[in-house]
């Protein structure tokens, strides 16, 4: 593996060329004004829900890599959307937007996200987590929204490891194969009865719940 595929855990270019439909119009008609992007690549969608959070005098927190956020904030500053954030982290290995949400959940004002999109790495090791932060600051009745459901390493375009060298020695075989936003949605979300669905493993609305967090989820053993 080259050294300058070593330091990265993902290619520079990706395959998205358009906004996500989708994700615009269920967002639109939440009534979402807090939203949460995770994984913003070139900010193709990005420029839509700046439009929305400013309609509505909101704000909207956008979570990449720093090179990534850094100018996207800024050409969405100088459209007027004065109120987007920019949450940008490194390419350090052990490094990825969940380390930024955990900054923005000890601050003094962290807060209370209406919709979260996403929408980043789409695998297990580190949207997991993302799913559960971004519960811990969702707000009840607001949506969480996953990209790609189907999606895997072994058939993405970019990140297969004949393309992508480093995905072959960052991840197992059984990794590679396996669909892995689906198992978040799938073991995750689906298993917590405050959810519910709508978009087809897509969206899901969450209600209020009073029991403990183990307790929401059906474990076995």
């Amino acid at each position: 593996m080259s050294s300058s595929s070593s330091r990265r855990t993902h290619p520079e270019r990706l395959n998205v060329t358009a906004p996500n439909a989708q994700t615009i119009e269920l967002a639109r008609q939440s009534g979402a004004r807090v939203i949460a992007e995770i994984g913003v690549y070139e900010g193709h969608t990005s420029v839509a829900l700046a439009e929305l959070a400013t309609e509505r005098g909101g704000s909207l927190h956008l979570f990449d890599y720093q090179e990534r956020v850094d100018p996207l904030v800024e050409r969405l500053h100088a459209a007027g959307h004065t109120h987007v954030v920019g949450h940008g982290n490194s390419q350090k290995l052990m490094d990825s937007y969940n380390w930024s949400l955990m900054e923005l959940m000890r601050s003094d004002a962290p807060p209370t996200f209406d919709y979260v999109f996403i929408d980043g790495a789409h695998v297990w090791g580190i949207d997991a987590l993302t799913f559960f932060l971004a519960d811990l600051m969702l707000a009840d009745g607001g949506h969480v929204d996953f990209d790609d459901y189907t999606w895997s390493l072994a058939a993405s375009e970019t990140m297969n490891p004949d393309v992508f060298p480093a995905t072959a020695e960052l991840h197992t075989p059984e990794q590679i194969e396996e669909r892995q936003v689906g198992l978040i949605v799938d073991l995750l979300v689906r298993r917590d009865p405050r959810y519910v669905e709508v978009l087809p493993n897509k969206a899901y609305r969450k209600g209020p719940s009073q029991r403990s967090a183990r307790s929401r989820f059906r474990f076995r053993g």
